[in-house]
């Protein structure tokens, strides 16, 4: 039986699409019916810094086609505070260094595309993908060619069956979301794309030193995924245990202060009805009681 590697690691997701024909599949399914990519060109992931940010941008990988766009795909497992403007100054950098061509260079930009294939979900968005571009705010509809796109596709909002995947991108996301746990291989016979991809995810492919780098990898995911979960329990523990006491301190509260309510408003009642007693051994018209005291006439005459 073939076991294939977690995508969700560095090594497996590097292992996958550091095949240049396999991230030129994905690539193409992602971008299906908008652009062709033919072939691909592995470019230096590294940006080195402005000296105004000094800081250093660096992309899982970063690819460019035949034509000239770029193609930044990255694997995120764990959401960050301020992940969509990371992702979007990656793209910024991206595209502004196409400047540096020469001083003859007429801002022909070129596209630059964000691929980010996530382990969480987006809270701004309910679907497994979606699409960011610029846009008329209008009419919603994108503003000229589009030059710069963010796609994130997000394995937890994934939940399509092997028989509801109908496009490429549905039956890829099956593959890389499911495949280390694979126990066969759905659509490998049905596609070459599919073969190439589930070839290359191959744990038995591995090098020695390759699966010793896989193996240490799925350690510290496991650690990691067991001290977010272990986290998670305790701040919900905790959590509750808040709740609860803050119920009870609020339960008691409000207890007590319906009690003082209903303990005046009868204390109240009782006065007034030994007011009314006393005026009428007195000998006082009972209207006149009732105007004092608040009381009916028929509570007063059975007084």
């Amino acid at each position: 039986m073939e076991k294939y590697v977690n995508i969700m690691l560095d090594k497996g997701f590097k292992t996958v699409f550091g095949v240049k024909q396999v991230a030129i599949d994905f690539i193409n399914a992602v971008l299906e019916g908008e652009r062709q990519v033919k072939d691909l060109t592995y470019i230096d992931k590294e940006i080195q810094p402005e000296v105004i940010e000094q800081r250093t941008v660096i992309f899982d990988f970063l690819c460019e086609d035949v034509d000239g766009a770029k193609f930044i795909v990255e694997m995120q497992n764990c959401p960050q505070r301020y992940f969509f403007n990371r992702g979007f100054y990656y793209l910024c950098r991206t595209v502004s260094r196409q400047g540096e061509t020469g001083d003859d260079w007429k801002y022909d930009l070129r596209p630059v595309y964000g691929i980010y294939l996530l382990n969480f979900s987006l809270p701004e968005s309910t679907h497994w993908r979606t699409d960011v571009i610029m846009a008329n705010e209008a009419t919603g509809k994108a503003f000229g060619e589009v030059k710069l796109k963010q796609i994130y596709l997000s394995f937890d909002r994934f939940n399509l069956s092997k028989e509801e995947c109908k496009s490429p991108l549905e039956s890829s996301m099956y593959i890389l979301k499911n495949m280390n746990i694979f126990d066969m291989s759905p659509f490998k016979e049905e596609n070459e794309a599919f073969k190439r991809l589930l070839n290359v995810a191959n744990l038995a492919a591995l090098t020695p030193r390759e699966r010793a780098i896989y193996d240490e990898n799925l350690k510290n995911y496991r650690d990691w995924r067991a001290t977010l979960e272990y986290a998670a329990e305790e701040a919900e523990e905790k959590g509750m245990k808040r709740g609860l006491e803050k119920g009870l301190e609020k339960g008691l509260e409000k207890g007590l202060e319906k009690g003082l309510e209903k303990g005046k408003a009868e204390g109240l009642a009782e006065g007034q009805r030994l007011i009314a007693i006393n005026l009428k051994k007195q000998g006082i018209d009972i209207g006149i009681i009732a105007q004092c005291t608040g009381l009916s006439v028929e509570e007063i005459d059975k007084l």
